[in-house]
């Protein structure tokens, strides 16, 4: 069963809308905060997101001139799958 996100409205997000929301905020490397205010998620919820599009090779770190994140080209072709299962939908 696909995992859901609860949001303001009441309606639920699904991993895959959690996991592409968090890497669009990611098209420029951003710091961890501005990621966890962007993607509307608990520190906790956040870091378990985080941590999975790393292990899956969608983001990577950045260590310099800070730490930052970034949208990888993989990380790129999942969000397009996912616009488009939308559209579809």
């Amino acid at each position: 069963m696909i995992e859901q996100q609860c949001m303001r409205d009441g309606t639920r997000r699904d991993t895959l809308s959690v996991l592409s929301d968090l890497l669009e905020n990611m098209k420029e490397p951003r710091r961890l905060t501005r990621l966890l205010y962007a993607s509307n998620l608990s520190y906790s919820q956040f870091s378990k997101y985080l941590k999975m599009v790393k292990v899956m090779g969608l983001a990577m770190e950045h260590k310099e001139p800070f730490r930052s994140y970034s949208v990888t080209h993989d990380g790129q072709f999942f969000m397009q799958m996912v616009r488009k299962r939308k559209e579809n939908n």
